[in-house]
């Protein structure tokens, strides 16, 4: 699930409309948080540091679900793996961002060897 639609169904199952979103946001109008929650862009961390404000969230929580949507895209859905990034909360969000680049990494090379054989 792409994380706008992550931050919709919190914001659906917590009964906050998207005005109230947005208001907290510093928008007049809802079409920003539609926008986002249509998966048009992710907002950036200072809007994330906000919405987490408006659904009640920590900011780490908005970053866990960021996370878990980028491992989701790249079809990683092992539960072991999301739980790995969670289970290390002194880890920033580059360093999480740098074992998945080496994960891609090594995903790569096993591709071109067997396209080799």
């Amino acid at each position: 699930m792409a994380f706008g639609d992550k931050l919709r169904n919190i914001r659906l199952k917590k009964g906050i409309s998207q005005r109230q979103v947005a208001e907290t946001l510093g928008y007049p109008s809802q079409s920003y948080v539609s926008d986002a929650e249509n998966n048009k862009f992710i907002p950036k961390q200072e809007k994330l540091k906000l919405w987490a404000k408006a659904l009640g969230m920590t900011f780490q929580e908005i970053e866990d679900l960021l996370l878990e949507a980028e491992l989701e895209e790249r079809g990683m859905t092992d539960p072991a793996f999301t739980l790995m990034f969670k289970d290390i909360p002194k880890m920033s969000a580059e360093e999480k961002r740098s074992i998945l680049r080496a994960y891609e990494a090594v995903r790569e090379a096993r591709e071109k060897r067997k396209a080799k054989k």
